[in-house]
């Protein structure tokens, strides 16, 4: 798949900075995977790559900050697969999120009225919100969900202010020339990368059958497309015979769907386990079946070019913000570089992140920041820009 974007001179510095930004975020995704998740909320994280957001939203505005959270996405779904779950969680979360600041930030902070501490604190409860919304309507659709929400609140206030007040101290230090003189009229706009027919319709096919599954509650057909979904994830790897058990490795989602159901579903006791109910075990398997379903897609989708369609979909939606799209094909060629840089990078302990975050992260961005800079310049000097680039190949 070539580069959607040919651009030259200040328009490509202008993309250059804007990927090392995007790069630091996922810096900064990484250093989350050191804080253990809690079983029964295995989405709830900190959310520290929302500091590039604030910072993204102020500097660039609405629109280009709506890119930059679907290209962040973007990438690290091309690495690690999309999923009909994921996807939903992570554009859901981070979309709404976005908007939220960005009203924010037009109604009130531009008057001095709120400041990042208040764009860090919405941003949490939507994102927070939006990721609950979309847990209740494809997972668990039990009024006990929504237990949850005194501590996604205080989750949100407390995480939302520590990155909103980190967001002025990271601006600083990852603060450049953005090159205001940048003509971003001199972008030369090329062919978007072409998707087979063939693919775009297996690609929407699973997308249909995924939220089909939804709405079925017989147990014969939900188990049948468990195991329809598993054997063609191993048939497209055939040489990973373990892919089978992929969904596996999400376990704390189905220990959550168990919690939901198996506690919290009135009906008839159960003799096999007598402190839940028989339609809280029915209930259960159901949708394990269904989740199981959903995360196998995700070999579906890496298989038959779903990135493609979604870099496609960007550049149709964002045709005016060439270097934006520019900066997130040059940070997908360095992710999983800088994911090893970041893996690499001295552990900051779980005790000093959470209670001493604007030390840690300071000096964590300081050293990624200077080192993301130094590769990405290196490699793409703005001055030689390189034309038609293409992409790395996509990881099985």
């Amino acid at each position: 798949m070539a580069s959607l974007i040919d651009i030259n001179g200040a328009a490509r510095k202008a993309a250059l900075q804007k990927a090392i930004l995007l790069l630091i975020a996922v810096a900064l995704n990484a250093v989350e995977i050191a804080i253990p998740r809690l079983p029964f909320l295995p989405w709830l994280k900190p959310g520290f790559a929302n500091i590039i957001t604030i910072i993204w939203i102020i500097r660039f505005g609405f629109k280009d900050a709506l890119l930059y959270t679907a290209l962040r996405i973007w990438v690290s779904g091309f690495y690690f697969g999309f999923s009909l779950f994921t996807l939903s969680l992570s554009l859901t979360g981070g979309l709404l999120s976005v908007a939220a600041m960005s009203l924010l930030w037009i109604a009130l902070g531009k008057r001095n009225l709120v400041g990042t501490i208040g764009l860090g604190v919405t941003g949490a409860l939507f994102h927070n919100a939006g990721q609950l919304a979309v847990v209740y309507f494809i997972m668990s659709q039990n009024m006990s969900l929504f237990v949850q929400i005194p501590f996604m609140l205080g989750a949100a206030v407390i995480f939302g202010s520590i990155v909103g007040g980190l967001a002025p101290v990271i601006h600083k230090i990852v603060g450049v020339d953005w090159g205001d003189d940048a003509d971003l009229n001199t972008v030369n706009t090329s062919v978007t990368p072409p998707v087979k027919l063939l693919n775009k319709f297996i690609v929407v096919l699973t997308f249909a059958v995924s939220i089909t599954l939804m709405f079925i509650n017989n147990m014969t057909v939900l188990a049948s497309a468990a195991v329809l979904f598993s054997l063609t994830a191993l048939s497209l790897n055939p040489k990973k015979p373990l892919t089978i058990f992929y969904p596996v490795k999400f376990y704390t989602l189905f220990l959550f769907i168990a919690a939901t159901h198996l506690f919290f579903t009135y009906g008839m006791r159960s003799d096999i386990l007598p402190f839940t109910t028989n339609e809280g075990l029915a209930a259960f398997a159901k949708q394990s079946l269904r989740l199981w379903c959903w995360l196998q897609t995700v070999h579906i989708f890496k298989r038959f070019g779903f990135h493609e369609m979604f870099i496609n979909m960007l550049y149709r939606f964002f045709p005016q913000k060439k270097d934006t799209l520019e900066a997130g094909m040059i940070a997908l060629e360095h992710f999983p570089e800088i994911i090893r840089l970041s893996k690499s990078e001295k552990k900051i302990p779980v005790s000093t992140l959470l209670f001493r975050p604007k030390a840690a992260l300071t000096e964590y961005v300081r050293a990624m920041a200077g080192r993301i800079a130094g590769k990405v310049n290196a490699s793409c000097p703005a001055a030689n820009g390189k034309k038609n680039r293409p992409l790395p190949p996509n990881i099985p």
